[in-house]
């Protein structure tokens, strides 16, 4: 009798540490696998460093020390799914840049018709998690975010997007005007 209840202490206990190591797992490379990390369409961070074209200032390529750089462009022309922007964040500094945020959400945008009214922004539609995040920049990096608009009335609209870190003071914000058909 005593060694029946002693196997099955051990596994009482084998399967307590089970349960307990399980939840001790790393949650970013879960959220990672099932595509989580990003709301949107892109992968968000590119961690590839590129040389930039020489740009006739005597040879010097790469890093422009002293800022973060922003940019909004069209990435496809308009066709049956829409126009696709690429907002991307490149590190031009001589160090790393990290960026707190509060949410899963790491930037915001809203479409705005010729007359200034908002007719879409990307928060009000979408639900995002409740934990403290961060983006790392590191020296050269991009963080890339794509945006596929669609479903708009014909007319002249402006894509206005920005980053939403806690506690900076800039917050990279790019606008672009488009026409849409």
């Amino acid at each position: 009798m005593k060694k029946c209840t002693k196997v099955w202490r051990v596994i009482l206990i084998v399967i307590c540490i089970s349960i307990v190591m399980t939840g001790c797992g790393n949650n970013d490379s879960q959220n990672q696998s099932e595509g989580r990390e990003e709301p949107v369409m892109g992968d968000g961070k590119e961690n590839e460093k590129k040389q930039r074209p020489d740009n006739g200032q005597g040879g010097q390529s790469g890093i422009v020390a002293g800022s973060i750089e922003s940019s909004l462009k069209i990435q496809e022309q308009q066709n049956a799914k829409g126009i696709l922007f690429r907002y991307e964040l490149k590190n031009q500094t001589e160090k790393e840049k990290v960026f707190q945020f509060s949410s899963s959400q790491k930037f915001d945008y809203v479409i705005k018709d010729k007359s200034g009214k908002i007719v879409y922004q990307y928060s009000k539609n979408h639900m995002f998690m409740q934990v403290l995040t961060s983006l790392k920049l590191k020296q050269a990096d991009v963080f890339k975010q794509d945006i596929l608009v669609s479903d708009l009335e014909p007319g002249t609209y402006t894509l206005e997007v920005w980053l939403t870190p806690t506690g900076e003071t800039e917050d990279y914000r790019q606008k672009i005007t488009f026409n849409w058909n």
